[in-house]
């Protein structure tokens, strides 16, 4: 669906398809963004802890790029099973979510108000972390949209990635074996 409305040259569904892009942005950015608005500090463990998770989700993303550039420049026609591909179908989106994950970990504790009183109730404890649930939003919204393209209930990369490799028993078993996303 998504493919047709990039190159549609209908205004209305090229507007669509911004807005839903937009959308989308403005979902993954709200660990930071949220925590941009906080006066409140950080804690160095959930910072170093974020950064690292952080620096791993680049890290699997770039390598995932290159791994796969470097594996079809000699095989054109096969799927790729090498390097991180061959622990996940979708190694792009682990690193995408764990590089988000790492910016809502760094953001977390400048997420949470302090109550003012130890004795709380629960609505008041729950009313002090609701920038938190709100930018824990980001890794769900991610979580799922990249779960719903790699098992094929939202684009058609599963239907067309069988089209293509789908006759070959090596892709059969890898598709068995190897996780969606890790």
């Amino acid at each position: 669906m998504l493919d047709s409305m990039i190159s549609c040259p209908l205004p209305v569904e090229q507007l669509v398809f911004g807005l839903y892009h937009s959308y989308g942005g403005l979902l993954c950015s709200l660990p930071h963004t949220l925590g941009t608005t906080s006066s409140a500090p950080g804690t160095p463990l959930t910072t170093q802890l974020g950064m690292a998770l952080y620096a791993i989700g680049m890290t699997f993303e770039t390598l995932a790029d290159v791994q796969k550039y470097a594996f079809k420049q000699t095989n054109p026609k096969q799927f790729c099973n090498v390097g991180v591909w061959a622990l996940s179908q979708h190694p792009n989106y682990f690193g995408n979510l764990a590089l988000w994950s790492g910016i809502f970990l760094i953001n977390a504790p400048s997420l949470l108000e302090a109550s003012s009183s130890d004795t709380a109730g629960f609505l008041a404890q729950l009313w002090g972390a609701r920038r938190l649930l709100l930018a824990f939003v980001s890794p769900m919204f991610l979580w799922t949209l990249f779960n719903a393209q790699a098992n094929g209930s939202m684009a058609n990369t599963l239907e067309l990635a069988n089209q293509k490799y789908g006759d070959d028993p090596n892709y059969q078993k890898y598709l068995s074996t190897v996780p969606l996303i890790i």
